[in-house]
């Protein structure tokens, strides 16, 4: 069997740098394939490897909350085209963004954030009514996006054919994988843990509420948190096996 763990990074697999070093090294020893599955770009990807002084690279990434899939080819990461060309269907970024337009409480993200396929803001006031009004404009235009909401202020518009879950089936049917456990920490993470994708999940000690409150038959909840709490799940899934590791990642 070839396997296959997607992680989120930022709060995930990103936040205790001892254990994720050393998940990392048991990855290796178990055969277990490394990718990516982000909010990041590639540089913002990059920048993290080189702040922790890291020679080895995720084999690819699901970049830009599922918008972008970059595998490691030739010493770099490359862009796939097929899942650019697949997600541009139906997609109309300059529509979308004139409904953003229209709430007073959504601030445009970086420059960075933003991409052919992705249109990121923040709204932090009055959420719930800003997202019942998005997908009344979607709806009353006839426009199809995803609506991703995660963290209490980072709202992602993107095309309706994207999102983490997607990607990542996509990148495991390219690399030929046979099983994948994803993980993650917050709602955006949630699109691939759908029960539909056939993914074993596991969601960090430290998820935010929008993801801890989800239970589902496919979702295993970890006490530990950040690269710990995937560890304890890989266990659970019976893909390592149990160290002399707390569950509070000590």
């Amino acid at each position: 069997m070839r396997r296959m763990v997607a992680t989120d990074m930022d709060g995930t697999f990103i936040g205790d740098d001892d254990t994720m070093h050393v998940l990392w090294d048991d990855l290796q020893a178990a055969d277990i394939t490394l990718t990516f599955s982000t909010g990041r770009n590639i540089p913002a990807i990059e920048t993290f490897y080189a702040d922790h002084d890291e020679d080895r690279r995720a084999i690819a990434c699901v970049c830009m909350v599922g918008t972008e899939v970059w595998f490691f080819d030739g010493g770099q990461y490359r862009l796939d085209p097929g899942w650019s060309d697949y997600i541009s269907e139906a997609w109309d970024k300059d529509a979308v963004e004139d409904i953003l337009r229209e709430l007073p409480g959504a601030h445009i993200q970086e420059a960075e954030w933003q991409s052919p396929f992705k249109a990121s803001y923040f709204l932090e006031d009055d959420a719930d009514a800003g997202l019942a009004h998005i997908q009344r404009r979607l709806d009353e235009l006839g426009l199809r996006a995803k609506v991703i909401y995660s963290a209490g202020k980072f709202l992602d518009l993107l095309p309706h054919r994207s999102g983490k879950g997607g990607a990542v089936r996509y990148l495991a049917e390219q690399l030929g994988m046979d099983q994948v456990v994803v993980a993650g920490d917050t709602g955006n993470d949630l699109d691939m843990m759908r029960a539909d994708l056939g993914f074993s999940c596991i969601a960090v000690g430290n998820a935010t509420e929008e993801l801890a409150s989800v239970h589902e038959p496919q979702i295993y909840h970890a006490d530990a948190p950040y690269a710990a709490g995937i560890r304890e799940g890989l266990e659970h899934y019976g893909w390592l096996s149990p160290q002399d590791v707390g569950k509070d990642g000590r």
